[in-house]
Formats: structure tokens, C-alpha cells, sequence
């Protein structure tokens, strides 16, 4: 892990209600740039309601554009819950998890893409 990883782990660490937060895009695969934003899938606790969640979204990106110095429009943050199969996918295969990545959640969350993944790919294949 980079030090900004770390780092990132570490303010993460200390969000209360955050269960997995995941980095994904140019900054996980290192083709980014000086103008790259920062792309980080999140997965808040299931006891937070959804005005809840949305306050708990914008806060973190302060805190993340505040963290990394960079404006809070260069901070996308992603529902793992919320997002189709292929978002899902490029998280589980490409992501680098920064918060939770021994969790059970963040397995929960492995086994439900690739088995969808799966079934997708069953039926593009045997569907008749």
C-alpha cells in the first residue's frame, strides 16, 4: 500500500457506521494523473437509514477532499449497494479495500458479485 493508502485507511478506520470502503479506478490501478480523482466505493452500515447514509456520504467526502487537498468534486463515492453488476464487478476484481477488507461484509460482498457474475454468465452461454 501507497502512504496516501495508508492514510486513507487510517481517517477511514474512524468513521463510525462505515463498514467497507473501497478504492477503485486509476488511483487502485496506478494509471492516474495529476487531475485523477479519487474513486471509492462505500458500504455503510445496514442500521443507517437513508437520510442517514446521504449525511454520512457528504461528510466523508469533505473529510476525504480535506485528507487529500483536493477539491470535494474530485471525490466520487460509490453505493456497493446500490450499483449495477458491472460497478460491482470492477470493485470486487479491481478494488483495493482500504476499510474492511477482512470483514465479513467485504467477503458477503465478493460472493454475492461473483455469484451473480456467474449466473450472468450462464445464461449468455446456455439461455436458449
Amino acid at each position: 500500500m501507497s502512504i496516501t493508502s495508508d492514510l486513507l485507511s487510517d481517517v477511514l478506520t474512524s468513521v463510525s457506521g462505515l463498514e467497507l470502503a473501497v478504492l477503485i479506478g486509476s488511483r487502485a490501478n496506478g494509471s492516474e494523473h495529476a487531475a485523477s480523482d479519487w474513486d471509492i466505493a462505500v458500504q455503510w452500515s445496514r442500521d443507517m437509514g437513508f437520510m442517514e447514509q446521504l449525511a454520512a456520504t457528504e461528510q466523508l467526502r469533505k473529510i476525504l477532499s480535506s485528507t487529500l487537498g483536493v477539491p470535494e468534486q474530485s471525490v466520487d463515492l460509490i453505493d456497493m449497494v446500490k450499483v449495477r453488476l458491472a460497478m460491482r464487478a470492477v470493485v470486487a476484481e479491481e478494488g483495493v479495500p482500504l476499510k474492511g477488507g477482512d470483514s465479513l461484509a467485504w467477503h458477503r460482498f465478493l460472493q454475492r458479485t461473483w455469484r451473480e457474475l456467474e449466473e450472468q454468465y450462464w445464461e449468455q452461454i446456455y439461455a436458449a
